[in-house]
């Protein structure tokens, strides 16, 4: 068996870990998005009823 000359460049660890993952901090960036959606629909509709009004006193 011919031995590799370089090896690819990895960011594998050089001995095998073991990780356990749960979803827990997925739902939690889940969650963090969706509060950030709800604060800009918040801003949108303040920033377009000031709009709107002053559309409305230029009429």
């Amino acid at each position: 068996m011919m031995e590799k000359k370089e090896p690819y460049p990895t960011t594998a660890p050089e001995e095998p870990k073991i990780t356990i993952e749960n979803q827990s901090s997925f739902f939690n960036a889940l969650d963090n998005s969706v509060n950030k959606h709800k604060e800009y629909e918040e801003a949108n509709i303040a920033i377009t009823g000031d709009e709107i009004e002053q559309q409305n006193e230029n009429l």
